[in-house]
């Protein structure tokens, strides 16, 4: 019985730390916000992936959220971005209080060279 315990607590803390998120730093902007990925998030279908994206912000937004998690959708051919899911926290690192969270609603839009969107597009298309 403790063999079978013991083997239980070693697989699950296997599977734990393969489904936890591996925040990558991928950018940076002008404001000094910080931009990371989750690389044990990305998905592909067809010519899109989707993945989660961890934003800190040098300093509060107008709603006083300082950190936000989104998923979103790359379009690698037709080089298009959507929102499909965001949620913002009060603390930085997705820490604190959640203030908001809703679904994407923005619809697809190009992605502009030389921006973060198309660094994040770099890094997941060219995977």
């Amino acid at each position: 019985m403790k063999r079978i315990l013991l083997f239980s607590i070693i697989i699950l803390s296997t599977f734990n730390i393969y489904a936890s998120a591996q925040w990558i730093f991928i950018a940076d902007n002008t404001d000094g916000d910080l931009f990371f990925i989750d690389a044990n998030s990305i998905q592909k279908s067809g010519d899109s992936y989707t993945v989660w994206f961890k934003n800190n912000y040098a300093k509060r937004d107008v709603d006083g959220d300082l950190s936000s998690k989104i998923q979103r959708t790359i379009n690698c051919r037709t080089r298009e971005i959507i929102n499909r899911y965001l949620i913002f926290y009060d603390d930085i690192d997705n820490t604190g209080k959640i203030s908001s969270n809703f679904n994407g609603k923005s619809g697809w839009q190009p992605i502009p060279p030389d921006s973060v969107n198309w660094i994040i597009y770099k890094y997941v298309c060219n995977k």
